[in-house]
């Protein structure tokens, strides 16, 4: 009896010490990451939000954003730093952001940065309400990555738009476990007209036997397009269709350009013949994760088994994958996957081997770490040494291929065992 009582008191103190330890993990991680949010709000110029409110300031007075002299005036109204690129937004986007033109930038910005983490908290909130007995363990664990994500302290300190679509890829994630089509349906159009490559979607939708989501969500995107040529007219619109059709050629070499297509230019970029090589090999990849992605997710997934969160991480993927431009900022978005990974594996322990996969592919993608000072590595076959965050997405990529085959092959053998 003695024996047993002290390995009982044994388990009771194991159990609270490890609740001590997530204790102060978690709490260590929150103490910096607010430390780190006060910092870019006293000393962070928030570019990227920039701008959008120069380029909204420009709409909202009636003139071309388009029109450098008209955004120049601008530029010396407001006299604040922002990105140096082209109104690169769908035009309804700063529309979108008419409110936030209404106040001084500096009260903008802040109303912007509550609003981001308000998205990043309702995305947590929706993941944790939708994973039935989750343990602490797991919750510390997926605390602890988004508390330490230097994609997100990037986001914050930039001001991107990035969790707002977190927000909406996880509504629509909800949406389509939850038969709320329409909702899923309003934030895949919301999405597509902050981040026109989240349209990409709509085509997953489809192969996954959600097609009247995917038509809904084309209407609703459909009557924001026509709204905003009302409010704007069409000369923005199709401005704006060949701005986007036609990137700078910069971007395809530019080091914080992680996407496949600007790796390849980089590598290639010495040889005479490196642009086409470049472009014919990342058309080659593209169709082979278009094939990929047809291969592994099942034309008709039911949207409450394990595997329909696989095949919407994985879309999500391929999105960043495709897209020709790809930061790192963008990333945040690969929070809704690893956060339904480390939540509960999809209804099962990890393997081992998946486990080293997905903790290699989080600290890959979300370490702080570059060699952009150091020129050697922007062209040439040292550049490879600079696709770290890249690698993390491939590997983040092909975990969950791997758990969608062998997810498939047991909803074709039973799917009862597929449901939660």
């Amino acid at each position: 009896m003695a024996g047993k009582g002290q390995t009982a008191a044994s388990s009771l103190s194991g159990n609270e010490s490890l609740k001590v330890l997530l204790c102060v993990v978690v709490s260590f991680s929150l103490l910096r990451y607010l430390h780190d949010l006060v910092k870019f709000l006293v000393e962070s110029p928030f570019i990227d939000f920039a701008h959008y409110y120069t380029y909204a300031t420009v709409v909202s007075l009636g003139l071309d954003p388009f029109d450098q002299q008209a955004t120049s005036r601008v530029d010396a109204m407001l006299n604040i730093r922002r990105a140096g690129s082209a109104p690169n937004y769908p035009p309804l986007f700063y529309v979108f952001m008419q409110p936030l033109v209404l106040l001084p930038f500096r009260y903008a910005k802040l109303a912007w940065v509550f609003m981001g983490q308000v998205c990043l908290l309702g995305s947590l909130f929706i993941c944790l309400r939708q994973v039935s007995a989750v343990s602490p363990v797991r919750v510390a664990a997926v605390l602890f990555v988004v508390l330490n994500y230097q994609p997100l302290a990037e986001t914050i300190a930039l001001g991107q738009s990035n969790l707002v679509v977190l927000f909406l890829v996880t509504v629509a994630w909800w949406g389509l476990r939850n038969g709320y089509q329409w909702a899923a349906a309003t934030a895949l159009a919301l999405t597509a007209h902050i981040k026109p490559q989240f349209a990409v979607l709509l085509l997953l939708l489809w192969w996954m036997g959600y097609g009247a989501v995917g038509a809904r969500a084309l209407l609703l995107a459909g009557i924001g397009l026509g709204a905003s040529f009302f409010v704007l007219g069409p000369d923005h619109h199709f401005t704006y269709a060949r701005y986007v059709t036609s990137l700078p050629d910069y971007l395809l070499t530019w080091t914080a350009n992680l996407s496949p297509r600007a790796t390849l230019h980089r590598l290639f970029e010495p040889a005479n013949f490196g642009p086409v090589l470049a472009d014919s090999l990342w058309l080659t990849l593209g169709v082979g994760l278009l094939f990929l992605v047809a291969r592994v997710i099942p034309r008709a997934l039911p949207s409450h088994s394990p595997a329909f969160d696989g095949a919407w991480g994985l879309g999500l993927c391929a999105v960043l994958l495709l897209s020709p431009l790809t930061e790192e900022h963008h990333l945040v978005i690969l929070l809704l996957p690893l956060t339904l990974l480390l939540l509960n594996g999809w209804g099962a322990h990890l393997p081992d081997r998946e486990t080293v996969v997905l903790v290699g592919s989080i600290l890959l993608l979300g370490s702080r770490y570059s060699l952009e000072q150091f020129p050697a590595f922007h062209q040439g076959a040292l550049s490879l040494l600079m696709t770290g965050k890249l690698l993390g997405m491939i590997g983040l990529t092909g975990m969950l291929a791997a758990r969608l085959l062998s997810g498939t092959a047991l909803l074709r053998a039973d799917p009862a065992k597929m449901m939660p």
